[in-house]
């Protein structure tokens, strides 16, 4: 029997939501949800184009706050909002129920607000302590009427920009037609000038994003709560900001999962999931507790004349999960595939069909 502590991203492998978008959507009127593309792809020329120095991959979550104190939101308003919107993942309540069940260690390592990755994890039946996500207190700022009015002239301004959008491909700002560098210096100007000189600009220098190093840092942190090790580990995550963690991962010999990944995650995991049920998460564990590490790899493994043996998993382990997955989608690949962009593509469209094509393309 093999050890196993199993630390998850929270939004796709766990919630459907991309909760950031939605407060911006229900609370940024007009057009709110177009502010938040804007911004979502602002963030993703700076850290995919331009490639910033130093660059937190989920900084979106940083830009937005002014703009939800601007429109009234407070702590507890985040709270209630998040607990009434959650969606999980099909099959994530009974999957992890059975998961703790098992007597794993399971953390939720989120790039989302704490308000939500708490939401989520209240569900789940997660402990507070074993959450990590991006800390807000929209409570402690301080905003000015003629703040107020000077953020709302701000957010009319992005909204007048062009679309900013251009093919995953562009690797210079070169490649990018004009309107679209023309949105993106009104973003520079907004994010890198006028907000920082507002005293509300505060919040750019206290919000730190739970994304990139930081999710490996509090992968690190969770082996410290448990004393595991990183060979002990399976990590889920769908995401660019998942990437540092799988990478960790792997190189101290642990299993990392792409669960309907993006691009990104397909690339950086060993195992790559393509699924519309949390149940496969539940599986490839009780593989990995009985079997280890190399179990899952020689399941995810395309089927040869090599695959010698059989992994037999006891009854009342095989059950529930054979009923979780029933009648559902689950396909299971090496990342190593030498058809890896089919397997971005089905991963993508298995993103967009539970999760809608405004938050799919989000990333």
């Amino acid at each position: 029997m093999h050890r196993l502590q199993l630390d998850t991203d929270c939004e796709g492998p766990l919630a459907l939501n991309d909760n950031a978008f939605e407060l911006c959507r229900d609370f940024l009127r007009p057009r709110g949800d177009f502010f938040f593309r804007q911004v979502s792809h602002y963030d993703d020329y700076l850290a995919g184009v331009l490639k910033k120095p130093d660059y937190k991959a989920g900084t979106t979550l940083k830009l937005i706050p002014p703009f939800l104190k601007a429109a009234g939101l407070t702590n507890a308003m985040m709270r209630d909002y998040s607990r009434k919107t959650v969606k999980l993942m099909p099959g994530a309540a009974e999957a992890y129920r059975f998961l703790h069940g098992r007597g794993y260690p399971i953390f939720e390592v989120s790039t989302s607000y704490r308000q939500f990755a708490e939401a989520v994890g209240l569900e789940l039946g997660l402990d507070g302590e074993r959450i990590f996500g991006t800390e807000l207190d929209l409570d402690r700022y301080r905003l000015s009427p003629a703040e107020a009015e000077e953020l709302g002239c701000l957010q009319s301004a992005i909204l007048a920009a062009a679309p900013i959008v251009f093919p995953p491909e562009a690797s210079s700002p070169d490649e990018l037609a004009g309107p679209v560098r023309e949105a993106i210096a009104i973003l520079d100007r907004i994010f890198g000038e006028e907000i920082p000189a507002l005293e509300i600009g505060a919040i750019f220098r206290d919000v730190e994003p739970m994304g990139g190093a930081d999710k490996a840092r509090a992968l690190s942190e969770s082996l410290t709560k448990t004393g595991f090790s990183l060979a002990e580990v399976i990590y889920v995550g769908d995401s660019f900001t998942d990437v540092q963690a799988f990478e960790a991962v792997r190189a101290g010999g642990g299993l990392s999962i792409s669960f309907n990944g993006d691009h990104h995650a397909v690339a950086a995991a060993e195992v790559v999931v393509v699924s519309d049920t949390a149940w496969p998460v539940a599986l490839l564990a009780s593989i990995f507790q009985l079997w280890g590490k190399e179990g899952v790899l020689e399941v995810a493994a395309p089927e040869t004349s090599r695959k010698s043996r059989t992994l037999v998993l006891p009854e009342e382990v095989i059950e529930p999960i054979a009923r979780g997955l029933h009648g559902g989608v689950f396909n299971l690949y090496l990342s190593n595939s030498p058809d890896r962009d089919r397997l971005v593509r089905e991963s993508a469209a298995m993103r967009a069909r539970l999760r809608g094509e405004a938050i799919a393309d989000l990333g």
